[in-house]
């Protein structure tokens, strides 16, 4: 742990540079489609369960902190109605 804290804190110069969301973002696009290439391998009963189980856990971190995009505003409003949220 103590070298993941190390690496956080020589990276914390990074962050307020305008560039690094999208470094971050294009990273983050990279992991995700090495990670769904492993998943393939495996049978599809499988790997949609996974999927589905990790794309539902991110739309419930936005609907409950409620810091989803921008774009997708509109639907987190009507489903998080329905839903707890951190606000109340």
């Amino acid at each position: 742990m103590q070298y993941v804290e190390k690496l956080f804190q020589s990276l914390q110069p990074l962050y307020s540079q305008s560039w690094f969301p999208y470094a971050a973002g294009v990273l983050g696009v990279l992991f995700a489609y090495s990670v769904f290439k492993s998943l393939r391998s495996l049978p599809k009963l499988v790997m949609y369960p996974i999927i589905a189980a990790a794309a539902a856990i991110v739309f419930m971190n936005w609907i409950y902190y409620r810091n989803e995009p921008t774009f997708l505003t509109p639907t987190v409003d009507v489903i998080a109605q329905f839903l707890p949220s951190q606000h109340g």
